[in-house]
């Protein structure tokens, strides 16, 4: 496979607001659609030899439109399909099942996977956030204030975590539906994207307000200027360097951010950058909407160009999938793609790290904190996170709630945990009248570990007056 250079195409005119691809699904979201059924339909997937290498999927219905796009905790893609309010499925295979949204203004936009194994999606007509079981069963949350959610993310507290533009807040939504809303600090920011960084906090960008923002679980905000004006942030990622990565669209860069706030930026000229995700061979991987092509960039900024096989393709959202490769929509060509990276057999380094307090006096409460982190490359499957602690010790909390508790284990289980992403578990218990205690943590996963050296911790606390 051939690849281009960064000279490109002839330059096009920034878009200082939407996308092109926003103004096409405005359109798309006005029409009336009643009553549609789940449809299948399949093609078949060559296997890619080359790095570069693209294949691609029609979509059965015309105006498709297909969005955004996540890996589900089943194995498959899922994407939404903005121009026809449903929500699709697409196997590694390439046999695709639609599931029509219930209603004229149940449109779907963003998705992602959740804890709980569901996907969870946002509806920006609806003002309602959405979750689909693997299944096809759809639920839906009406938010509490006026406005579009946009984009969504797990977050590392078992929440899911959205933005809504407009209505310039961020907010969560627990997997049973209670949802907690922050404004932002600025007035008509317009926050775009949204993920979880490696610090546990989450990071989100202000396609309008010019700059990106932290976000705590506990709500507090802190934004960060980009350098240059009017660079329209669009979409943000956590990188596998341990820093956040994000698209600017006005000004066709490509920046990182450190936890600290540090910028950096790499020019791709006439590019139109939109989506971005992190690859599992170490990458970047982004979309071009406006020449057609699917970019890589390193983490020391160079970057290689593939050409879509059609042109007015407009690919704008990509996601690592469970095969290795990076898949991506295409909303004018009603399609979804898959890139070949080269990055070999499925594989996920897990890290748990385990905190206590070093000291606590006999019969007091105290708490543990367990931090799991996905280093990658893919995304780790039927994860499950446990808490050994001695007999005698008994639990007055745990936060999110555990899967199982025995006497002396609590476990919690995360259907999927993407590439760069981080869950923290909390448990509070009642010291024993001993002279220390010594806890455990552990992570195991279906996904093979190559790393099994830090799949556990410990954690020693003395008591005192025992």
């Amino acid at each position: 496979m051939t690849h281009s250079t960064l000279s490109g195409p002839a330059s096009r005119t920034p878009r200082h607001r939407r996308s092109g691809w926003a103004y096409r699904l405005t359109a798309a979201l006005l029409v009336s659609l009643i009553g549609l059924p789940a449809a299948s339909a399949a093609t078949p997937l060559p296997v890619p030899a080359a790095v570069g290498d693209i294949s691609e999927h029609p979509l059965p219905t015309a105006g498709s439109s297909p969005s955004d796009i996540t890996t589900g905790s089943d194995g498959n893609l899922w994407f939404t399909e903005t121009g026809i309010g449903k929500i699709a499925r697409l196997t590694p295979a390439g046999k695709i099942t639609e599931y029509a949204l219930p209603g004229q203004d149940h449109t779907a936009l963003g998705i992602t996977a959740g804890p709980d194994g569901n996907l969870w999606f946002t509806e920006i007509l609806g003002n309602r956030i959405g979750k689909i079981t693997t299944a096809g069963v759809i639920t839906e949350y009406e938010l509490p204030s006026d406005g579009a959610p946009f984009a969504i993310t797990a977050g590392p507290d078992g929440n899911l975590w959205y933005t809504k533009d407009p209505g310039n807040r961020i907010g969560k939504i627990t997997t049973d539906g209670v949802t907690t809303e922050y404004d932002l600090p600025n007035a008509d920011s317009s926050p775009e994207s949204i993920t979880t960084g490696p610090d546990g906090n989450l990071w989100f960008t202000e396609i309008l307000g010019n700059r990106v923002g932290r976000i705590t679980p506990a709500g507090a905000v802190t934004e960060y200027p980009l350098p240059h004006a009017d660079s329209g942030p669009d979409v943000i990622t956590a990188g596998p360097d341990g820093k956040l990565w994000f698209t600017e669209l006005f000004s066709n860069r490509i920046g990182n951010i450190t936890t600290a706030g540090a910028i950096a930026e790499f020019s791709v000229p006439d590019t139109g950058p939109d989506g971005i995700a992190a690859g599992p061979d170490g990458n970047l991987w982004f979309t071009e909407q406006f020449t057609d092509r699917i970019g890589r960039i390193t983490t020391t900024g160079d970057v290689t160009h593939y050409p879509l096989p059609h042109s007015a393709s407009a690919p704008i959202r990509i996601t690592a999938g469970p095969d290795g490769g990076m898949w991506f929509t295409e909303v004018f060509g009603d399609r979804i793609g898959r890139v070949e990276v080269g990055a070999g057999a499925p594989r996920a380094d897990l890290v748990v790290r385990l905190s206590a307090p070093a000291a606590v006096p006999g019969g007091a409460e105290y708490g543990y904190t367990v931090t799991v982190t996905n280093k990658g490359p893919f995304s780790a499957a039927d994860t499950a996170v446990t808490l050994t602690r001695p007999h005698g010790l008994p639990v007055t909390g745990t936060s999110p709630g555990s899967d199982r508790q025995t006497p002396t284990q609590v476990t919690w289980r995360v259907k999927a945990l993407g590439a760069g992403q981080q869950r923290v578990f909390h448990v509070t218990v009642r010291a024993a009248q001993r002279p220390t205690i010594t806890a455990k943590a552990s992570v195991t996963s279906r996904t093979a570990d190559p790393n099994r050296a830090n799949d556990t911790a410990k954690a020693t606390t003395r008591v005192t007056g025992h």
